[in-house]
């Protein structure tokens, strides 16, 4: 680590997390102290049953505002020396020979590609070839492969069209710095990396009929420099040009980084639009029983990383506030108050398990466990004394115990879970914490730095840099735990009994999730 001289300035770092419903940028220094901070809010494109997507140059006017804000609330006068990246992943952003988004970008939550699942499981049996032996993964149809398949029968004119194929925050990088390129813990999401070799897979290719032309020729590990920050874009910022511009992770890596889970005894839980369940090995993580529990390689270079992914967790409690708290939404922020703080309100009114009303978090289908398209969100037990307090408690319930869920499966692979570190939205509310800790049946801890994907992006950053000469030599300096809620052991006992209950409701309803998803709607 670099030594300062009296009256040096310290040095510091932007981090940039490409999320769904928005763009978060901080500034953090080598102490992780936040410098400023910067967002902007964007929506997703709702076609149609399952379809979800965004349009790539909406993302570059949200970073560009979240950019602004940061810099303009810096408590500083130091330079940034690096910029990292985090992303929303699986997000397919096909470009032209222009470097021009050819159509929207397929996001992670679309289910469209349920089919092309099917015949990637086919073309792989035709030619004889494991790819969960070599990926590590059970394809599932949020993944790359399946979507250009998809694109290739659907929009066969689009298709043909593609130069590259980019994620989200490597469009970004692009922007930045003229530079194309894709680092592992993204591309272990497209099935056709091999997860083991951190490389791409010809076999997987080849056996998919997909040319290996549309990726970039460079594959990057996270901490590694994607491109030196052009002089346009710096000029436009009051940035110095030349910087340089970090891979970074996906956002769960990221997020991994940012709460410091770089140790296999260490897991977290981060609610954002989606809510995933993190760890981290020393090998990759094979999920035999076919739970939709992802493998990745980890942002950082010598670990591999597993999630557990509930497609629509935050949503849920987004659409509660677009649905029923409009109002107070608009008289929130009038007042530069976070309605979700009056929604949690609302929820603390009643007690444990809502009175027996349970929430099922599938409003665009389950990723883990269940990997089911055609499922989707319910109210079950709702009685006619069941009102809003009831209402939004449930849907803190049930997206806990969706996490819960690949806990579960975690246990029963033999990890202990005694304490889980917690950060995104589900981290701001000590209700929700409470809530969370009981649920799991651990501890809950958050971090000083709430915005664990930025936070991560950063320290990559930091690291791609030179300054710290590890990730994690950079988590030991930046990453600092705040509090801890522990369970209640008479709640515990209580959402036993409802998760065994939850835990059932998917078995009753994929029959008529199936039906459903079968009728002219």
């Amino acid at each position: 680590m670099k030594i300062f001289e009296e009256g040096e300035f310290m040095s510091c770092w932007m981090g940039i997390d490409v999320g769904t419903s928005g763009i978060k940028v901080i500034i953090i220094d080598e102490n992780g102290s936040v410098l400023g901070e910067g967002y902007a809010e964007q929506d997703v494109i709702l076609l149609g049953e399952g379809y979800a997507e965004q349009n790539p140059l909406v993302w570059k006017d949200s970073c560009k505002a979240a950019i602004r804000e940061a810099l303009k609330n810096k408590k500083s006068n130091q330079d940034v020396e690096a910029i990292g990246f985090s992303g929303q992943m699986q997000g397919t952003v096909f470009l032209d020979k222009d470097d021009r988004p050819i159509r929207n970008c397929i996001i992670w939550m679309d289910q469209r590609a349920a089919c092309e699942v099917d015949e990637i499981g086919t073309l792989l049996r035709a030619s004889n070839v494991n790819g969960m032996e070599i990926t590590a993964n059970h394809c599932l149809n949020t993944f790359w492969a399946p979507k250009i398949l998809w694109l290739k029968k659907h929009e066969p004119e689009n298709f043909e069209k593609i130069n590259k194929v980019l994620f989200p925050k490597d469009y970004l990088a692009l922007w930045l710095t003229g530079e194309k390129a894709i680092e592992v813990s993204d591309a272990s999401l497209t099935y056709l990396l091999d997860i083991q070799g951190r490389k791409w897979s010809d076999l997987m290719f080849h056996a998919l009929g997909i040319h290996k032309h549309i990726v970039p020729d460079r594959l990057l590990e996270s901490c590694h420099v994607v491109g030196k920050l052009r002089k346009i874009v710096a000029e436009e910022f009051g940035l110095k040009p030349g910087i340089p511009v970090i891979a970074g992770g996906g956002d769960q890596l990221a997020n991994g980084i940012g709460t410091g889970i770089i140790n296999e005894n260490i897991m977290g839980v981060s609610i954002g639009t989606s809510a995933v369940v993190f760890g981290c090995s020393k090998t990759p993580f094979y999920d035999k029983s076919n739970s939709a529990i992802q493998s990745l390689c980890h942002a950082c270079p010598d670990l591999w990383a597993y999630l557990g992914l509930s497609l629509t967790a935050g949503a849920s409690l987004k659409w509660i506030r677009e649905t029923f708290f409009e109002r107070e939404k608009k008289e929130y922020a009038q007042i530069g108050k976070d309605v979700y703080d009056y929604i949690t309100g609302i929820a603390s009114k009643t007690d444990v398990g809502s009175k027996g009303c349970v929430f099922l978090p599938y409003f665009n289908g389950d990723s883990a466990p269940n990997n089911d398209p055609n499922a989707r969100a319910c109210f079950f037990g709702m009685s006619l004394d069941t009102g809003m307090p009831e209402i939004c408690r449930s849907v803190l319930e049930g997206v806990s115990f969706s996490l819960r869920e690949t806990l579960e499966v975690c246990r029963r692979m033999g990890k202990e879970i005694h304490t889980i570190r917690v950060s995104g939205g589900g981290a701001k509310s000590a209700l929700w914490r409470q809530i969370q800790a009981d649920i799991f049946d651990a501890s809950v801890v958050t971090m000083e730095i709430e915005e664990g994907p930025a936070a991560g992006a950063a320290i990559l950053a930091a690291v791609g840099c030179g300054f710290f000469q590890t990730v994690g030599e950079g988590c030991s300096a930046i990453v600092k735990t705040d509090t801890q809620t522990d369970p209640i052991p008479e709640n515990v006992k209580r959402y036993n009994e409802y998760f065994e209950l939850y835990h059932s409701l998917y078995r009753h309803l994929k029959e008529p999730f199936d039906v459903r998803a079968g009728l002219n709607l």
